[in-house]
């Protein structure tokens, strides 16, 4: 697992995404950054949206929350810092992380 600080994911990908995906989709990533949102997509799958907390970010992180760390993301609020991990699946829209774990 890589520990990337946040910045600089969301930096490599909005400075060019092909590269960006050559250095990091399909790896193992943790960032640590600020709460956007926590939400569910059509299929009532949860995700929650991280950030740097700058106002009107794009790219943000979009972490598809695992099974089983539903609870932990219910106690998620805006605003607060929070540590994921997840494998990156590449930027649509955002950069996208599958079966993310939130760190206590």
């Amino acid at each position: 697992m890589r520990r990337v600080p946040i910045e600089k994911l969301l930096g490599e990908y909005k400075d060019n995404e092909v590269r960006a995906d050559g250095e990091f989709k399909g790896q193992l990533v943790q960032v640590t950054g600020v709460v956007g949102d926590v939400k569910k997509d059509i299929t009532d799958s949860i995700y929650v949206i991280v950030g740097t907390g700058q106002p009107f970010e794009i790219p943000e992180v979009q972490c598809c929350v695992a099974d089983g760390q539903e609870k932990r993301a219910a106690a998620l609020s805006k605003g607060s810092k929070v540590t994921v991990r997840g494998r990156v699946d590449g930027l649509m829209m955002n950069v996208l992380f599958r079966d993310c774990e939130i760190s206590p």
